[in-house]
């Protein structure tokens, strides 16, 4: 695999919750290790039978999107959201219909007729927005091959700035963790690994209420977990008081979120790891937002933590990580899985 690209690609792919095929058969290309799918649509990588220690790496392979809900008779879509969004990110954008029955892909505008002026600091409302597909009709839109249910999509074009050292796009989240999942999982397939399996899981539904990891998790019994996100970066203007997940300054030690408290002597041991290689790293706290690793955890209680990327402007039409961010998540957690197969899978 190459970080680049791959990211690259990865963000122009469309995958809501529950329609994340695109993303997860790209990381089927890009991983070497064996793939089993589940009725879900998990993919795992990795032998799930293995007798050995088991360190899982879970990344969730869907994004914040919309899906169709209504057409009314003047052709004007109306949408649900899937996933946290904010209004005022959304008026005017440009997005992508996929159509499930033919493929095709549908270009539209997100639009509102305001009951009045809006001025100040108003936000309209998502349930008061529109899709128009410039069509005149509910007839000319069905004709196109729409229909309820299908997926809305952002329609940005991932990029790298001017310098070559951020990667600009959408769906960063989690398309940063996959990246980072895959980079890891292509560093151990070339060495012998003689204590531990390490699979890795592209879960399903992570934005719809962490779902596809409650069934993953089962399957897998991991006995160390790692769970790779992204949270919204908090060194921009006016975005904190106190600067936290600067980008720049490493992979992020998650030590709570608002489903999981991070099991510290592991959270301790990648510490250590980073310390030891000269590999940069920050604490992080998601103080607004869970993760996969509260359904992980929760299974069977074995120890969890999330590492987590900072992200400009998450959840938007055009997201930002810096590349050595994530190479050096793929670094650290290369590293630290090597030592803990030397200590036989033990911290």
């Amino acid at each position: 695999m190459e970080l680049t690209s791959d990211l690259l690609k990865l963000s122009n792919l469309a995958g809501i919750a529950g329609q994340e095929q695109q993303i997860a058969a790209f990381l089927d290309q890009i991983i070497p290790q064996k793939v089993t799918i589940d009725d879900f649509g998990n993919h795992y990588y990795g032998n799930l039978q293995t007798k050995k220690k088991k360190i899982a790496l879970y990344a969730h392979t869907d994004e914040v999107g919309f899906f169709i809900r209504e057409i009314d008779a003047q052709g004007f879509v109306y949408f649900q959201a899937i996933g946290g969004w904010w209004g005022h990110v959304m008026l005017g954008q440009e997005v992508i219909v996929t159509c499930r029955k033919n493929g095709k892909t549908i270009p539209g505008i997100i639009g509102t007729l305001p009951e009045g002026s809006i001025k100040g600091e108003h936000i309209v409302p998502i349930d008061k927005m529109y899709l128009d597909l410039a069509c005149e009709s509910r007839d000319e839109v069905l004709a196109l091959g729409i229909q309820i249910g299908d997926m809305i999509t952002p329609a940005s074009q991932a990029r790298l700035s001017f310098n070559q050292k951020y990667l600009i796009g959408k769906a960063l989240d989690d398309r940063v963790g996959c990246v980072i999942m895959a980079g890891v999982l292509n560093n151990l397939a070339q060495r012998k690994l003689t204590s531990v399996e390490v699979i890795g899981i592209g879960t399903a539904q992570e934005e719809a209420g962490t779902r596809g990891s409650k069934i993953a998790a089962t399957q897998v019994e991991g006995d160390l977990n790692f769970i790779l996100d992204v949270a919204d970066g908090k060194d921009t203007p006016k975005a904190a008081t106190r600067k936290t997940r600067i980008l720049g300054a490493g992979p992020g030690i998650c030590l709570y979120d608002k489903t999981a408290l991070a099991h510290l002597p592991l959270a301790d041991f990648v510490r250590d790891i980073a310390e030891k290689n000269g590999i940069t790293y920050q604490y992080d706290q998601l103080t607004g937002g869970g993760t996969d690793a509260g359904s992980v955890q929760l299974t069977n209680g074995k120890p969890t933590l999330v590492i987590s990327l900072p992200v400009r402007y998450c959840h938007s039409w055009y997201s930002q990580v810096k590349l050595k961010d994530c190479q050096s998540a793929i670094d650290l957690l290369t590293e630290t899985i090597l030592q803990l197969d030397q200590q036989g899978g033990k911290l």
